[in-house]
């Protein structure tokens, strides 16, 4: 558990640092491509003419902004995070990486859409909206996302030292009972 803790806050340092950071020019291009992508998306989920580049008019003298803290980025990098830093195979993490990008990049879009409907209901509701709603759904497709990560690992079924049938998740890594346990 402390190897996982340990690799998972590095990991978050990492990734924030190369893909989120203003200081890399990486960061500044993929925050770019996501916005646009968020935009160009959201855009196909809301009435034509409601939504110009990255503005959404709720009426001539309000509007909601997608930008970069909005693109999806941050929670992918915390999932991203806690899938590189749990032990599963190679294959495996490639496989939940790219369908967490998806998953969240779509919840996102509805995140957007509905604040955007919360919003048009009652320009009041943004907070509620944006600050807790959205956030909420945001956090709980990340955790479901990592669950179901854990949960779909290889089963592996293997006789221990006395003969008997043990069923084992496969990981890739092999740890010594001492290192985890101390």
């Amino acid at each position: 558990m402390i190897k996982f803790l340990l690799t998972y806050w590095i990991g978050i340092a990492l990734f924030f640092g190369i893909f989120y950071w203003e200081v890399s020019p990486l960061s500044v291009s993929i925050n770019q491509f996501q916005t646009d992508f968020t935009s160009y998306l959201t855009s196909l989920t809301l009435n034509e003419g409601m939504m110009e580049k990255h503005h959404i008019f709720i009426n001539s003298h309000y509007s909601l902004v997608i930008e970069k803290a909005c693109n999806g980025m941050i929670p992918y990098l915390f999932f991203l995070a806690s899938i590189v830093a749990f032990p599963s195979t190679l294959l495996h993490k490639i496989k939940w990486i790219i369908i967490g990008y998806i998953i969240i990049s779509i919840m996102n879009i509805l995140r957007i859409w509905m604040v955007t409907q919360l919003v048009l209901t009652e320009e009041n509701n943004f907070s509620l909206a944006h600050d807790y709603l959205g956030n909420a759904l945001l956090i709980l497709t990340g955790l479901a996302l990592f669950i179901l990560f854990v949960k779909s690992r290889q089963k592996v079924k293997q006789k221990n030292e006395r003969g008997f049938d043990i069923i084992s998740q496969k990981v890739g890594l092999e740890y010594d009972r001492n290192q985890i346990f101390g």
